[in-house]
């Protein structure tokens, strides 16, 4: 995941503080697959370059995910925000991700 992100792209987890710059992101990521396995598909809802270098994608995503620590596997399903930044090269990569769950909460 590491490689989409730009060097100071900032993922914005659910019910997590914010992961800012490369290493932070990184680290982010590491704890998530090391508790999770994703099978889940991603829908792209809408694509808008808002100006050259800055772009947003909407997404939708359904699944299943394995929980490791637990063996357990849930159903998945969230929103996505992906805000993109073209650098200095040309290429896009991404400045700012946040997803929230569509599922209720299990009571």
């Amino acid at each position: 995941m590491l490689p989409l992100y730009t060097d100071d792209g900032i993922f914005m987890p659910p019910y997590s503080p914010s992961a800012v710059g490369k290493a932070a992101v990184r680290k982010a990521y590491g704890a998530v697959f090391d508790e999770l396995k994703f099978n889940v598909k991603f829908t792209i809802a809408e694509i808008v370059v808002m100006a050259p270098n800055w772009a947003f994608v909407r997404t939708n995503s359904a699944g299943t995910t394995l929980h490791h620590s637990t063996g357990k596997t849930t159903a998945e399903a969230n929103q996505e925000l992906f805000i993109f930044k073209r650098s200095t090269d040309g290429k896009w990569g991404i400045a700012r991700y946040s997803f929230s769950p569509t599922n209720p909460p299990r009571s």
